[in-house]
């Protein structure tokens, strides 16, 4: 066990280094579109479409102001295209040219962002994109040759062909994500759906997205036309046991962010740059396992630290046999009428040696929580029964 501990910690230190010897300056773009805060949004929107944007940084000269963002345009009920930046604008997270790649990474994870400023002080001097980070495990052999199906997500989260573009941007909004595969009735790929896909029709503009004919009902709200009729037909997939480092390489030269993991015309879970980044930032050099919660309500907020005990526990059952790096969850609640609420938990545990996913459904958040961790306690304990069977049957 100790020999394993120590063992591992080589490793976690290797991949670091190999990470973080990578410099932000060397990474990021020094020519990017930028938009000034008296701007109006309908102009803010039409600069990100036409950069392919999803966030663009608003200043003052060469002085960083705040960021616009997609995905606050998309949460936010009461935007009027008449706006201007100033007021709907967020202040992203601090990055300097310093900052260590792990960091970086862990910073993308946690704040949802596809591309974030980098400062001199005041002063906006690059951009780095989660493409510049996720590119940087193709020269890294351990990562590379991970097998897709060791990181996809296989807790899908899909939305149906008939589906209506609203029922898609609450999903995206309860799960904190971007793009969603579309399946059939029989749960086959038949397509994939991203906010830009909605954007682009629901402000119209140049460059608007058409609609495919007879795929929808007219209606006078956008939101109300059927997911078929904004989808992307035949979307790039790959295969559950082809390698991360190919995933990469697909992502990259189709500027694509999720690739949908099929297997004989079956949908089998989803494969992200998000994935990639949990990676990196779980070789982060920090004094206690990174945990994130996403996705509570506001009322269940206050089970918050009743959670955050349980999920402590379960990891040091865990910490016993392997040594946990990150963990992250996400809380969906649904048929929520009075108190007939349930939950389901997704949850992706990163350890020393592998990565552990896991789900748990139930009326009762704590219940679930504590459901879900003794499910990761369970697979940690079996994969290492399963590497020290493999290490015994070597010696002899």
């Amino acid at each position: 066990m100790v020999g394993d501990n120590i063992e591992a910690l080589k490793r976690k230190e290797i991949l670091r280094s190999e990470i973080d010897a990578n410099k932000l300056e060397d990474l990021m773009t020094t020519k990017f579109a930028t938009i000034d805060s008296e701007m109006a949004l309908s102009d803010v929107v039409g600069r990100m479409k036409k950069e392919n944007l999803h966030e663009i940084p608003v200043v003052d000269g060469k002085k960083l102001l705040g960021v616009v963002s997609f995905s606050t345009l998309i949460r936010k009920r009461s935007v009027v295209m008449g706006q201007k930046a100033k007021h709907v604008m967020e202040i992203p997270p601090k990055v300097k040219a310093s900052t260590p790649v792990t960091e970086v990474a862990e910073t993308f994870i946690s704040t949802s962002y596809r591309n974030l400023p980098i400062t001199k002080g005041s002063q906006l001097i690059g951009i780095i994109s989660r493409k510049d980070v996720v590119k940087l495990i193709l020269n890294i052999k351990d990562i590379r040759n991970i097998m897709v199906q060791e990181i996809m997500s296989t807790e899908i989260k899909a939305v149906q062909e008939k589906a209506n573009i609203k029922d898609a941007m609450e999903l995206m909004s309860k799960l904190d994500i971007r793009t969603i595969p579309v399946v059939d009735k029989e749960f086959r790929l038949t397509g994939i759906i991203g906010i830009r896909d909605i954007i682009d029709y629901s402000w119209g503009g140049s460059g608007t997205k058409s609609i495919k004919k007879g795929a929808y009902a007219p209606e006078n709200n956008p939101i109300e036309i059927t997911v078929a009729s904004l989808m992307h037909d035949g979307p790039v997939t790959i295969g559950p046991g082809d390698t991360l480092g190919n995933a990469v390489k697909l992502m990259i030269k189709k500027n694509i962010s999720t690739l949908p993991v099929v297997e004989k015309d079956e949908l089998k879970g989803v494969v992200t740059k998000y994935d990639v980044l949990e990676m990196i930032a779980s070789v982060r050099i920090r004094d206690m396992v990174y945990m994130q919660i996403s996705g509570l309500e506001e009322e269940d907020r206050l089970s918050l630290d009743v959670m955050e005990r349980e999920i402590q526990n379960g990891l040091q059952k865990v910490a016993k046999i392997t040594r946990p790096l990150m963990f992250s969850m996400h809380v969906h609640k649904y048929n929520n009428e009075g108190n007939t609420a349930k939950y389901s938990l997704n949850a992706r545990l990163h350890t020393e040696y592998s990565t552990y996913t896991a789900t748990a459904v139930d009326w009762n958040l704590m219940k679930a929580t504590v459901d879900l961790m003794n499910k990761l306690e369970k697979d940690v304990t079996e994969t290492k029964k399963v590497r020290v069977e493999k290490k015994r049957r070597g010696s002899k």
